[in-house]
């Protein structure tokens, strides 16, 4: 009875007032460098590969998007980009910048760097508003 007794008051003491913390769930598609606010824009576009290089003068970041509009109207877009130092923390972001895609013509996005400390980038596009 007195075991019975001491395995109850420790199970007790052990289950109360502690609860586990809540953790964060981890992202499974990880880090991407370009984003769509609109999953109808993204299967209206087709994006290749983006081209980066740097210059010898400034260091500075150029980013040269290839982007068309898979469809046979014109499109309506606003693209801002963000970059990245090497710690991964983001530098000031543009400001939102039309662009008009014209029906299956190749076209390109150009955007670079206002500092040498960028090392990544980040485009976002969403419709005109």
């Amino acid at each position: 009875m007195r075991h019975l007794l001491i395995l109850s008051f420790l199970t007790l003491l052990v289950g109360c007032g502690v609860k586990p913390p809540m953790e964060g769930r981890r992202d499974p598609y990880g880090h991407t460098q370009i984003h769509f606010a609109d999953r109808d824009l993204r299967n209206h576009t087709a994006i290749d590969t983006p081209i980066v290089t740097r210059d010898d003068s400034g260091n500075l970041l150029h980013v040269t998007v290839p982007i068309r509009a898979t469809t046979d109207l014109r499109l309506y877009v606003e693209y801002r980009v963000t970059f990245f130092d090497a710690n991964g923390q983001p530098l000031p972001s543009t400001t939102w910048f039309p662009k008009t895609l014209e029906p299956n013509i190749p076209d390109r996005i150009q955007v670079n760097s206002v500092s040498p400390q960028a090392k990544d980038f980040q485009i976002d596009f969403r419709y005109a508003t």
